[in-house]
């Protein structure tokens, strides 16, 4: 019975999968119904509802946006069919867009070192505590912020948070969860549906992205290491090991708010680690003036970092979401050797979109490509996913990609 109902469920069509899924999940293994390609999750112009559409299927629909998770909210993660959105009071849920199930994550409150005022209108981080956690010793320390500094809790989503990734589907209870920050602040922080508290751990570098790979969460820093985090059983306290050498970055002019490059970390579905980096490049005289390129370190079994254009069947998908290394046989729709990304840099879009006051750009400021677009590793050319058609346009919040699951 379950693999006839896999066979119906791979003959259906986007959505169609979807209802289907969700009619017989409850009687099946959580693996059964596998989604074809990542699809993109955007704003629509009513809160009440957001946008799937799917590449593979060339094919959109409008869902309707759970409360409270999805209404006015930013995404700051993507993970196994599941989104993670922070609200303006910085408290970040789990949602399911295709079934409309939630949960609440533990507010960073819990954590020790962000001290919230009355109603949550302002948080107050207190330096001191949260640095000694993060360089693993005392001051004096090599941080351009020394004392308490107090921000409108609106900032907690773009100046903070990062990314959220998770272990596991929450569904089951059983997950962890990992929180990035944004590079002044750097340490990672760990909390799961048996400890809900959110506990620091120490990165000197600071951790940029991260992945669950392999029964643990695994990391690339800002300055290019790729660690291993393990939890200790007595205390709790996460630490993390280096899995290979530093992979040397290099480093581009920082333009228009947005950092000189960005470093995603994926694995291929063998297992091997890649680093993906993405440069973004301002072009003047030009038709688009916003465009990019990428980079693939693939790591050997010599545990040294390699460079490479050539990733096989594999299509590689970034941005807000848990880095995919995606299969493209039997999904004409998806380019082999490319990589899809979205815009992840929300705060630096927040500012741009204050600035404009219909937000409208014209496609000769490159916005749509900054937004959703293609890169091909192989001739350095950049696109926009054609099946979009018409909504290959600049949002806010940014879109994401998801892998739709129905556990």
């Amino acid at each position: 019975m379950p693999d006839l109902l896999a066979n119906i469920h791979d003959r259906l069509g986007f959505l169609d999968r979807v209802a289907f899924a969700a009619v017989f999940a409850s009687s099946c293994d959580d693996d059964l119904f596998k989604p074809h390609a990542p699809w993109l999750v955007f704003p629509c112009n009513k809160p009440e509802t957001v946008q799937l559409f799917s590449i593979a299927d060339r094919r959109g629909a409008t869902v309707p946006a759970p409360e409270p998770a999805l209404r006015d909210h930013l995404v700051v993660g993507s993970s196994r069919g599941w989104l993670a959105t922070a609200d303006v009071r910085g408290q970040i849920y789990l949602v399911n867009p295709a079934t409309a199930e939630q949960h609440e994550l533990p507010h960073i409150a819990t954590m020790g070192v962000f001290l919230p005022s009355t109603k949550y209108h302002h948080f107050s981080l207190v330096i001191e505590p949260f640095l000694t956690i993060r360089y693993g010793h005392g001051p004096p320390f090599d941080h351009r912020w020394v004392n308490t500094h107090t921000w409108d809790n609106s900032l907690m989503r773009t100046r903070f948070y990062r990314k959220v990734v998770l272990s596991s589907s929450p569904r089951p209870g059983t997950y962890a969860a990992m929180l990035i920050w944004r590079r002044d602040f750097g340490a990672p922080a760990f909390a799961s549906s048996e400890d809900p508290t959110w506990r620091l751990a120490p990165s000197q570098d600071g951790v940029e992205d991260a992945i669950h790979h392999d029964g643990q969460f695994h990391s690339v820093s800002y300055a290019g290491l790729v660690e291993a985090w393990e939890r200790h059983a007595d205390s709790g306290a996460y630490t993390s090991t280096a899995v290979a050498l530093r992979l040397a970055v290099e480093e581009h002019e920082q333009q228009d708010r947005e950092p000189s490059c960005r470093k995603y970390l994926a694995a291929a579905p063998g297992g091997r680690l890649m680093v993906v980096i993405k440069y973004p490049e301002q072009r003047r005289h030009s038709q688009n003036s916003w465009s990019c390129s990428f980079k693939v370190h693939v790591l050997g079994d010599d545990a040294q970092w390699k460079e490479t254009t050539d990733v096989g069947d594999l299509a590689l998908f970034v941005g807000m979401n848990n880095s995919l290394c995606v299969p493209t046989t039997g999904r004409p729709q998806i380019e082999a050797g490319c990589v899809y990304y979205t815009d992840d840099e929300p705060g630096a879009l927040e500012v741009r979109k204050s600035s404009s006051s219909s937000y409208s750009y014209s496609r000769r400021d490159g916005s749509d490509l900054r937004t959703v677009g293609v890169y091909n590793l192989k001739d350095g050319t950049v696109k926009k996913i054609e099946a979009l058609g018409k909504e290959q346009r600049s949002f806010y919040p940014p879109p994401a990609w998801i892998t739709p699951s129905i556990p």
